[in-house]
């Protein structure tokens, strides 16, 4: 049975989820019709007229950053920080040169068990030289995890934020996750992730 709090939070994620697929859904262009032309729709085309900026993308997960001043040093040697896994995904550049992205993911999480996730990315991009390609980006993430350990093992919504580092083929990614609950030791967690794009 949930608690008032408990309905709160599915709420507010509920809430998040809806605004940034609204945000990233919409165009600076109001004469834009066609929702096969948005930039989540375009990541999803798999047919003959897919553009060649969309690619095939495959992911590594290797560490997880717990911070120290949330977990306790018992909890932390128990805690594993080397979440190895992988998935595969799909990305496109804009004609602004940002990127969007579907991924499934699957790691092994602190508990050293399965965790599970899907979902959508938006990331702004930008230049760190003039030349040679390298950039760094910044976004969020809309996506649904699953793990044994919250929420009685049941998939839950989140809205996270990200950051890259690094060049078309090859990116470093971090997403924070936040400690949403302040009776729960859990949260403040810094993840991070290689993506290589094809």
């Amino acid at each position: 049975m949930h608690t008032p709090a408990t309905t709160r939070h599915y709420g507010i994620r509920a809430l998040l989820l809806l605004t940034l697929a609204t945000a990233i859904s919409c165009r600076a262009d109001d004469d834009v019709a066609d929702p096969a032309d948005e930039p989540l729709m375009r990541t999803l085309r798999l047919d003959e007229d897919t553009p060649k900026a969309l690619r095939w993308d495959l992911y590594f997960s290797g560490y997880a950053y717990h911070d120290r001043a949330t977990y306790s040093k018992a909890q932390l040697r128990k805690i594993n920080e080397m979440t190895l896994g992988g998935g595969l995904g799909r990305s496109l550049r804009d004609e602004r040169g940002n990127e969007s992205a579907i991924f499934v993911l699957g790691i092994r999480d602190s508990n050293e068990r399965p965790q599970w996730m899907a979902g959508y990315a938006y990331q702004w991009m930008f230049p760190l030289k003039s030349q040679g390609g390298l950039e760094y980006g910044i976004g969020l993430s809309a996506l649904v995890i699953r793990r044994h350990d919250w929420h009685d093992g049941r998939p839950f919504p989140a809205v996270l934020p990200i950051a890259s580092i690094g060049g078309r083929s090859a990116q470093l990614l971090a997403t924070y996750v936040p400690r949403l609950a302040m009776f729960k030791k859990k949260g403040n967690v810094l993840s991070l992730v290689l993506k290589f794009s094809m």
